[in-house]
């Protein structure tokens, strides 16, 4: 049997990605294996790409604006990995932004990664589906195995 000795972890910050975590440090204590945290924040379009070219949104600078979207991502995922991760458990930060689908899966192929856990679904509404289709994507295409958490509400 292969040994697991990396981890990977993407997150949309949601309650079952919290779950997909939980199920991820077992492994990872198990193993001894290193986790990677991977969190993508969605690129901002330009107004070109939406249709609006020439048109400027007066004392909005978009590379600002996305670095702080990652910046407060970053934050974000530290503060739950230390809420969830035990200090014995090799954890790395990574936030960058993308398509999830194809950073997801360009991480785990490009970073030696011996397994990637993920929840089934995280965010509601259109967020959902896409997030559905992510791990559908992440799932047909992973160069490595995918074990998917499924999340059930107290209602299913």
């Amino acid at each position: 049997m292969e040994t697991i000795k990396t981890i990977l972890w993407p997150t949309d910050a949601s309650e079952s990605a919290l779950k997909a975590l939980a199920k991820a440090v077992l492994l990872a204590q198990q193993f001894g294996a290193k986790i990677h945290a991977l969190q993508v924040v969605q690129r901002v379009p330009t107004m070109a790409e939406i249709g609006l070219a020439g048109t400027t949104l007066p004392a909005f600078d978009l590379p600002v604006y996305e670095q702080q979207l990652v910046d407060a991502a970053r934050e974000a995922l530290a503060k739950t990995v230390a809420d969830n991760v035990p200090e014995e458990v090799e954890t790395a930060i990574h936030v960058t932004t993308g398509t999830a689908k194809t950073v997801i899966l360009d991480f785990a192929r490009d970073n030696g990664v011996d397994l990637i856990v993920m929840a089934t679904h995280g965010r509601q509404g259109l967020s959902h589906l896409m997030l559905g289709s992510v791990a559908e994507s992440v799932i047909r295409h992973a160069p490595v195995p995918t074990l998917v958490v499924p999340y059930q509400d107290q209602n299913g």
